[in-house]
């Protein structure tokens, strides 16, 4: 009772940081589909709640995604079905980036203590490439949008890259500093 309790508060919290990260997103640097964002915070989210609480999360993250995208994204302009696709991707792309790098040994992200943070950077990088290319496939089969591949690829690469950072930047290294100074 206890552990299925400890997961369903898990993917609440997993489902909410995912929805606040979208909400900041959002009121910071604008989102359109087609273009994306300079600073898509949702990837830092995601990336931090599956090394923090592992795969379980994974429904709280994807209904976050495609909840996020009915209410926020106004249903990603109409289609519904090829945005609940691209949002289930984007919530499957961190958690299959790292499986594949702890597969091929890069680095190990089971203790999050351990883990260094030049391997998160890495994780951020990796999970931005496979991001934007299964967004840009999603997208393009659907022949719903009109993308411009470089211009597609170019601003969710940098804006998957730069949202990962700034939000695991700001959780991991400002906010423990922030949190001990209140205490002081």
């Amino acid at each position: 009772m206890e552990n299925t309790k400890s997961i369903i508060v898990d993917n609440l919290i997993a489902f909410i940081a995912v929805f606040l990260s979208s909400i900041l997103m959002i009121n910071l640097s604008g989102f359109d589909v087609q273009v994306g964002s300079y600073l898509y915070l949702p990837i830092g989210a995601k990336i931090l709640v599956f090394l923090i609480f592992g795969k379980h999360v994974l429904p709280g993250v994807m209904f976050s995604c495609v909840f996020c995208g009915v209410v926020l994204f106004s249903s990603w302009g109409g289609n519904f079905v090829w945005g609940a696709a691209g949002a289930i991707l984007g919530a499957i792309t961190p958690i299959a980036s790292i499986w594949i790098l702890e597969y091929f040994k890069v680095a190990n992200y089971s203790q999050l203590e351990k883990i260094n943070f030049r391997h998160i950077l890495f994780l951020i990088f990796f999970t931005s490439i496979l991001h934007a290319i299964s967004r840009f496939i999603i997208y393009a089969k659907s022949s719903v949008f009109s993308i411009n591949p470089v211009d597609f690829l170019t601003h969710y690469l940098v804006g998957d890259m730069l949202g990962g950072i700034v939000v695991i930047w700001i959780v991991l290294k400002i906010l423990p500093f922030v949190v001990s100074t209140v205490r002081a």
